[in-house]
């Protein structure tokens, strides 16, 4: 391989270079002519074989893609570690601009400074720097820190960010413009919610959230993809941490995406909003379980003691899983009027129909541990079994 190399001679090709470097040329040239002694000589003492030649032009390659691979790690590394500490050193010193920024005390030619900057890395590290500070919930400190932030022109920067094609390009964008309450960009965030990166969605949403104080959850009206239960993680623990005004949620219980009702339906319970339960118990007879699981659920939460008797109705035509939380219902809502109907289903056959009847009739108090004991009277072994285990005292 490396005698079909063709070597062009330095004197010819570096004419222009000093003596000096034509000695390195000179030096690598030897190499070369080495290396290729080295393989010729390899090659006649093998049997003429095609795929010793392929081996062996394997060996060259690595040899050589490790030796251009190793330097580069090591320049990466130098490189990364460079970058490090100049950020370090640029974020100390643009602290001090700005705290001296809020305290009045900066100079003209520093602020001049700071507009005239250009580089991307540094205006960067503007942008960490005023988000960080603006953390406290400080009114007049946010609005010196944002007025600061498009006085440099940082907005720009932010929105260019947003209309990149690389998602976490974006991302940043999004947390920048969000961070810094400025709209000017929000159709763009809403066109994200829709996209197929679910980490872009997220950031979306949240950024949303933030954007439309007054409306904070206005982009449950765009969602078209599925609203994952990470998602919905990551909104839920926004409105825990912020001071966000909270929305009726039942004004999306009518939302065609299952997922957003679903969602919808965890925050009114949560939330308790039991102004919300006249909407809820319209979904009852909802196409989708999981749907239906979720309302079965909100009720009992909300402690609508009217909707056992519409849930008793469905039951004989529910599959399991709502059976059972159908029944966790009746007993959580500590109903004695429905012991008759607990009794008469722990005839079922199914092992956890009945393990969930004997726990809604224990949850009764002293009184459903006394019918228990009754019932144990007449049960056959598995019930025996099953009354036992949950008038065990150490569960």
């Amino acid at each position: 391989m490396i005698s079909h190399i063709a070597i062009p001679q330095s004197q010819v090709l570096f004419g222009f270079v000093p003596k000096e470097s034509l000695k390195v040329f000179d030096w690598i040239q030897s190499i070369i002519e080495r290396l290729e002694a080295v393989v010729n000589y390899i090659f006649e003492r093998l049997p003429y074989n095609a795929l010793n030649r392929l081996i062996i032009y394997l060996i060259i390659l690595f040899f050589v893609a490790l030796m251009v691979l190793l330097p580069s790690i090591a320049f990466l590394k130098v490189y990364i570690s460079y970058r490090d500490r100049k950020y370090a050193h640029l974020y100390k010193k643009y602290s001090n601009d700005v705290i001296q920024y809020l305290m009045n005390a900066l100079e003209d030619k520093d602020m001049e400074e700071l507009k005239n900057r250009k580089s991307r890395f540094h205006r960067r590290v503007m942008v960490d720097v005023l988000m960080a500070i603006d953390k406290a919930e400080n009114k007049e400190v946010s609005d010196k820190i944002r007025k600061l932030y498009k006085d440099i022109k940082l907005d720009a920067d932010s929105r260019r960010k947003v209309q990149k094609r690389a998602w976490y390009k974006r991302i940043r964008g999004i947390r920048e413009l969000s961070h810094m309450r400025e709209k000017s960009e929000n159709q763009r965030i809403l066109d994200f919610l829709n996209n197929k990166n679910e980490v872009l969605r997220i950031e979306s949403q949240i950024g949303l959230i933030k954007l439309l104080p007054f409306v904070p959850f206005a982009f449950l009206d765009s969602q078209e993809k599925p609203f994952t239960v990470w998602e919905q993680i990551n909104v839920f623990d926004l409105i825990r941490k912020k001071r966000i005004e909270i929305p009726e949620f039942h004004l999306w219980l009518d939302h065609w995406n299952d997922s957003v009702v679903m969602f919808c339906l965890d925050m009114i319970r949560i939330l308790k909003q039991k102004e919300a339960t006249p909407k809820v118990l319209e979904l009852v007879n909802h196409d989708n379980d999981r749907v239906k699981g979720k309302v079965i659920k909100t009720l009992v939460e909300l402690e609508n003691i009217d909707a056992v008797a519409l849930l008793k109705e469905m039951y004989l035509l529910e599959e399991l899983p709502n059976k059972l939380n159908i029944l966790k219902s009746i007993g959580q809502l500590r109903l004695e009027g429905e012991i008759g109907f607990l009794k008469k289903e722990l005839k079922n056959p199914e092992f956890k129909i009945r393990m969930e009847c004997c726990k809604s009739i224990a949850l009764l108090g002293a009184w459903g541990e006394k019918r228990l004991r009754e019932i144990e009277l007449e049960a056959d072994e598995t019930l025996k079994k099953i009354i036992n285990h949950v008038l065990d005292p150490r569960l």
